[in-house]
């Protein structure tokens, strides 16, 4: 049965300063990446929904039950920055973590072994954690993480700092942790999200300004991202009239510009075929940004 997560109406503040106005979503089974510029909120979102932060108004319920106050639904988290004591083998640490989790000692064993093979730790996890390199390091986060079968796993950043080849790894992780629960993820690579991603948020600041998946944000900017090629003069006069949101340097000092339809500017250009998550993305930000 898949699990159900409702976010509703969850405001939060630091002091004067509002960073979190009535968030609400809905999720369940599978991966749900939170996307926004640094600064937005995501990672105060995250912090909320684990219990870090308090909000002012708001509830978060797990298959009908206050999150916060869930004995049986044990919530997984991966933050962007994973230290851990680095003096103790990786085994000893996720002993650690049965114990904080109330895995019974009957069965810390096996679930140890599983997490160890289930993510590939064989070779290093009787080695200190201090020589552990940056992916080895973010293996045992993501194994932390599923310690306790919990019903939500909640990742800040899952891939920053990796190799391209570390990063293949990890997303291939991901996708099969999110078979049998609910990935919270909050990032910034675009590439990630659209090669796992169910339904993506995009929180600007502070407020859900799109909630769908990324065939739904395509589809909004698609008619209206136009393209055309420009020298360097033409440019500067375009970034006048128009939000432009892409260039690529083409031969002979000319640019070519995806940028989003003004009525000041019709000759030359042609309505974009092929929109990216990248340019759905940028076009549902600035779109947002201009109407405040």
């Amino acid at each position: 049965m898949d699990n159900q997560l409702l976010v509703e109406n969850i405001n939060f503040s630091y002091g004067k300063n509002k960073v979190l106005n009535n968030i609400s979503f809905y999720s369940s089974n599978g991966i749900a990446s939170i996307l926004g510029a640094n600064g937005a909120g995501k990672t105060t979102l995250m912090r909320v929904l684990i219990g870090a932060n308090k909000p002012s108004t708001g509830k978060i319920l797990l298959n009908n039950e206050n999150l916060l106050e869930c004995s049986n639904n044990i919530i997984g988290y991966l933050p962007q920055n994973f230290d851990t004591y680095d003096n103790v083998t990786g085994y000893d640490f996720l002993s650690y973590v049965c114990d904080i989790k109330n895995v019974s000692s009957k069965e810390k064993k096996q679930h140890i072994d599983k997490v160890i093979q289930q993510f590939n730790l064989e070779s290093i996890i009787y080695k200190n954690i201090r020589n552990y390199s940056g992916g080895c390091k973010r293996r045992l986060g993501i194994a932390q993480a599923v310690i306790g079968n919990p019903n939500i796993i909640i990742i800040d950043e899952p891939t920053v700092g990796l190799d391209p080849e570390q990063r293949l790894e990890f997303r291939h992780y991901l996708s099969e942790i999110g078979k049998e629960r609910i990935v919270l993820i909050s990032t910034h690579i675009l590439e990630d999200v659209e090669l796992y991603t169910n339904t993506i948020l995009i929180i600007n600041q502070g407020s859900i300004i799109f909630k769908g998946s990324t065939s739904d944000a395509i589809a909004q900017a698609k008619n209206n991202i136009y393209t055309m090629n420009v020298n360097i003069d033409e440019l500067a006069l375009i970034n006048k009239k128009a939000m432009v949101i892409e260039e690529k340097r083409l031969e002979n000092n000319m640019i070519k510009i995806k940028f989003i339809q003004t009525d000041d500017i019709v000759d030359k250009s042609e309505l974009e075929k092929e929109v990216s998550l990248e340019n759905a993305y940028v076009f549902l930000q600035k779109c947002e940004t201009s109407l405040q």
